[in-house]
C-alpha cells in the first residue's frame, strides 16, 4: 500500500465526496485521506531526486557507475519517493528504519529528498563503503 499521495490526487478524491465549496484547508487531508498532506518542499519527484542524488555522488568522488547502482537499489527499495513507507516503520528514498534516524541529517527529514539523499549516502558509506557494495548486499539478501 503505498504511503506517498499527490495533492492533486486527493484534491481530486475529496471533490467527489464533498460538497462545492467545502474543500478548504479548514479540513486537514488527514482527516479524510489517513495521509499527511504534501507541503510545496516535498514535492520533489523521482526524477528530481535522482538528479539530486547524481550531484551529491559526484562530490563524494564516486563514479557514475555508483550513482547507477544507487539508482538501482532506491527504485527497488522506494521508487526515489520522499514519503514512501513500509509496514516496519521504514521510510522515505533510503528506508531508513526507523524513519526518524534521518533526522541527523536535517529537520525537514519527513519531506525533503535532500536531506533523505543526504542521511541515505552516509548510511551506505558507513556501512558498505560504495553505492555499488550497497546494491550487490541488497542483491543477496534483499535487503540493505
Amino acid at each position: 500500500m503505498l504511503q506517498y499521495i499527490d495533492r492533486r490526487v486527493a484534491t481530486a478524491a475529496l471533490s467527489l465526496v464533498l460538497p462545492l465549496g467545502v474543500l478548504t484547508d479548514a479540513i486537514p487531508a488527514t482527516a479524510v485521506t489517513g495521509v499527511s498532506p504534501v507541503t510545496a518542499d516535498s514535492e520533489t519527484g523521482p526524477r528530481d531526486a535522482k538528479r539530486i542524488a547524481k550531484k551529491m555522488v559526484a562530490r563524494r568522488d564516486w563514479s557514475g557507475r555508483q550513482h547507477r547502482c544507487l539508482v538501482q537499489l532506491w527504485q527497488r527499495e522506494s521508487g526515489w519517493r520522499v514519503h514512501a513507507g513500509s509496514q516496519n516503520g521504514s521510510y522515505g528514498i533510503p528506508q531508513a528504519y526507523p524513519g526518524t534516524k534521518m533526522a541527523s541529517a536535517g529537520k525537514r527529514w519527513r519531506d525533503d529528498a535532500t536531506t533523505q539523499i543526504r542521511w541515505g549516502l552516509e548510511y551506505i558509506e558507513d556501512r558498505y563503503g560504495t553505492p555499488c557494495a550497497a546494491w550487490s548486499h541488497f542483491q543477496r539478501v534483499f535487503s540493505y
